[in-house]
């Protein structure tokens, strides 16, 4: 009985060494590595009265990178249109908003962001980067936009 539970314990202890040492040569027969984000992904999160995208600039050129970056910035604004509006929506309950928002087009609405991404989106971190090897400026940077604005241009619109 004792011999069974020792040669148990044996076999367990020789499996788990065994297994645990795979898992440690893993990274390095796979080649993966682990990446540091610019950005603290948490930090900016979507609530409902604000939102937020992450977007990238690349250029040989420093103002045009940066100018790729606020493009990009206006790009994913556009994918998040119709959450845009339907939250503003929400926060702005008046009848007429809403009647405005229910006969929108998905184009529409898009249209609605992009103004109020052109005249209110800021801004809140920006990193540059170099690429030595292609000679290219990496800006990578996060933007907010607010919800009481994009209530504002629909208003408006």
């Amino acid at each position: 009985m004792k011999k069974n539970i020792l040669i148990q314990i044996t076999l367990l202890l020789i499996i788990s060494i065994i297994t645990s040492c795979g898992t440690i040569k893993h990274k390095d027969i796979t080649g993966e590595e682990e990446i540091k984000e610019v950005f603290n992904k948490n930090k900016y999160q979507d609530t409902e009265d604000v939102f937020y995208v992450f977007a990238t600039g690349e250029h040989g050129d420093e103002s045009e990178a940066r100018l790729f970056n606020y493009e990009d910035a206006r790009i994913q604004f556009n994918l998040k249109a119709a959450v845009l509006v339907e939250t503003a929506m929400k926060k702005d309950v008046s009848q007429s908003l809403r009647n405005k928002v229910g006969t929108m087009s998905v184009d529409a609405k898009r249209t609605v962001v992009s103004k109020a991404a052109q005249a209110y989106m800021v801004e809140v971190e920006g990193k540059l980067f170099y690429a030595k090897d292609r000679g290219t400026y990496i800006y990578r940077s996060v933007y907010k936009i607010e919800i009481d604005e994009i209530v504002s241009v629909l208003s408006n619109n």
